[in-house]
């Protein structure tokens, strides 16, 4: 399906029901009350009001730490010079064909949007034609086609921090995240009781996922826009979240396009689509439970666990989940490292290594032989006493790189360092702590 077809612009037309809801939307877009919305923040605990959809974007909060020379900020316009630097960065890469680049600038986009884990990892073993790729699929996205064979292949790489990438690659594309998510379907509900709908029409059923958070959240988060027979689809797959994001993203282009003056149609220095996604980011932290319990609730049985992060070991990609937590990290197989003996890990490899850089080298034949050079496998077999098993370093090792207390270059046969910058160190200066780092990923889930 084109996109002037899906939009009811072009034959064969099958429904005129986006088309209605995109003029319903652009009707009612600056509604100074139809969209109000609040929520209390897990992270603050300070309750967001909002009394319409120009509002919230007005009220765009997302911390962030810059990149690129660009300084740290929460509000709308410092993500976008942000988000601009990086973009630029990001192009630049794939004009010059250069891989290396190109990693660079998709890694700091994760980091900017609080989802480095599992897609830093999957960006740097991809990273060999990683920009030939990403030009690719974004050429698919821009061809405004759903039967683009890019866009049906099985083995897409598409997510919450890819949509981010190309939103920075393709015209009027939007973020599709679980929190733009949810408020689309939101919407949609609105519309549907407008117009007085017994279901979700098939064309508007926009797929929700759950909000990231840990098995003991006392308050979770809905992501779950459904009520009563008005139900969405979860969102399962690659290939559907790509077509989704496509459709999302033609529809709110064509509102703006239909809409009048107003705060996201007029003119300004961020893009009108860019502002009418944060107002949908804003609304769509947390939703009203409309009578459930639990953003889990309805939640696709193929979904990925919703307080584990996907990742992968560099020298296999063998794909593994971890979560982080008050105490250190825990991993999908049960496995515990603890914030102690992580410090100690990364102190011994500081103590040896300085700022220069070290193997893997974790063959467990190998490092209980003593015949492994000293890098991770020998240190944590080391700090553990000789009890630890040395491979267990390699998901130990992916995981420290998401959250940035170690660097990796994919050249070398030395490809890890200490990143020395975003560790502190003990009160009397003899040891790495990874506790501040620790937290600032405990917070960050609390805004996912």
């Amino acid at each position: 399906m084109h996109r002037d077809q899906y939009l009811g612009k072009s034959a064969p037309i099958t429904s005129h029901v986006v088309q209605d809801f995109v003029d319903w939307l652009a009707t009612h877009l600056h509604h100074t009350s139809l969209f109000a919305h609040q929520y209390t923040d897990r992270r603050s605990q300070c309750i967001r009001s909002f009394s319409s959809l120009d509002d919230a974007c007005a009220k765009y909060h997302w911390p962030h730490q810059g990149a690129l020379g660009t300084p740290a900020g929460v509000c709308l316009t410092s993500s976008d010079v942000t988000l601009t630097a990086l973009g630029n960065a990001l192009k630049s890469g794939l004009a010059r064909k250069s891989d290396q680049c190109t990693l660079i600038a998709a890694s700091g986009i994760m980091k900017w949007g609080g989802i480095s884990a599992g897609n830093v990892r999957w960006l740097t073993n991809h990273s060999s034609g990683l920009s030939d790729l990403l030009e690719l699929t974004a050429a698919a996205f821009s061809g405004n086609s759903l039967a683009d064979p890019v866009l049906l292949d099985t083995h897409l790489r598409f997510n919450a921090g890819m949509t981010k990438v190309y939103s920075l690659l393709v015209n009027d594309f939007i973020i599709y995240d679980s929190r733009v998510a949810a408020a689309l379907g939101w919407i949609v509900v609105k519309y549907c009781q407008y117009r007085q709908l017994a279901t979700v029409p098939a064309e508007l059923a926009f797929p929700w996922a759950p909000a990231k958070e840990g098995p003991t959240a006392k308050w979770r988060k809905n992501r779950n826009p459904a009520k009563g027979n008005l139900q969405f689809p979860g969102l399962t797959g690659a290939v559907q979240h790509a077509h989704w994001n496509l459709k999302a993203s033609w529809i709110l282009a064509e509102v703006l396009a239909n809409a009048g003056a107003g705060a996201f149609t007029d003119a300004g220095p961020i893009a009108p689509l860019r502002r009418l996604e944060a107002a949908l980011f804003m609304i769509g932290y947390d939703l009203p439970h409309n009578g459930t319990s639990s953003s889990k609730t309805g939640m696709p049985a193929k979904a990925l666990p919703t307080d584990m992060n996907e990742c992968f070991t560099i020298a296999k990609q063998k794909r593994f989940f971890y979560a982080i937590d008050q105490n250190g990290i825990r991993m999908g197989n049960g496995r515990r490292h603890s914030i102690a003996q992580i410090n100690s890990l990364l102190t011994a490899l500081w103590k040896a290594f300085g700022n220069n850089s070290f193997p893997l080298a974790n063959s467990a034949t190998k490092v209980r032989a003593f015949e492994a050079p000293y890098g991770i496998g020998a240190a944590y077999y080391e700090i553990t006493e000789r009890k630890g098993n040395p491979p267990d370093t390699s998901s130990l090792a992916a995981a420290l790189h998401e959250i940035g207390a170690l660097s990796y270059t994919p050249q070398g046969p030395n490809n890890w360092s200490i990143n020395i910058t975003q560790l502190a160190l003990t009160p009397v200066g003899k040891a790495l702590d990874i506790s501040a780092l620790i937290q600032h990923e405990i917070g960050q889930n609390d805004l996912l």
